[in-house]
């Protein structure tokens, strides 16, 4: 019997995957700046790899490839976003000058200049299961 409880939550499980939202990107807003800039709003407050995720969506949504780097261009915690929430913004076509201030693997959403792959920003989507 137990075996037979086991084949049907793997079965579950399996059919349920595909369909399971990825918590970074459900529900942070995104706020396009202009081009190829756009700022992810914490209001869930969520972990850093939360945020890279949900930014490498933005980013792919927008036309970037996987190889594309993703550089945090602003930081501004709750008291000074318009937002009333943690804001990071980001780009993945960076000027010169945004180039210069490039911290490559670092992952902390709070330094400027700090980047990675939208590859490496994917990866850190976590996939929850919510049967509640």
């Amino acid at each position: 019997m137990n075996f037979a409880r086991l084949i049907v939550l793997t079965a579950v499980v399996g059919m349920a995957s595909p369909v399971l939202a990825q918590r970074s990107t459900s529900k942070n807003p995104v706020v396009d700046l202009s081009g190829s800039n756009f700022a992810i709003v914490n209001k869930w407050n969520q972990r850093d790899d939360d945020i890279w995720c949900g930014a490498a969506k933005a980013a792919r949504d927008r036309g970037a490839a996987w190889t594309d780097r993703l550089y945090i261009i602003g930081y501004e915690d709750a008291q000074a976003s318009q937002y009333g929430a943690v804001t990071v913004s980001y780009t993945f076509r960076p000027t010169q000058e945004q180039l210069a201030q490039a911290k490559s693997g670092r992952s902390s959403i709070r330094g400027i200049g700090n980047n990675m792959t939208i590859n490496s920003a994917n990866r850190r989507c976590v996939r929850e299961l919510d049967f509640f």
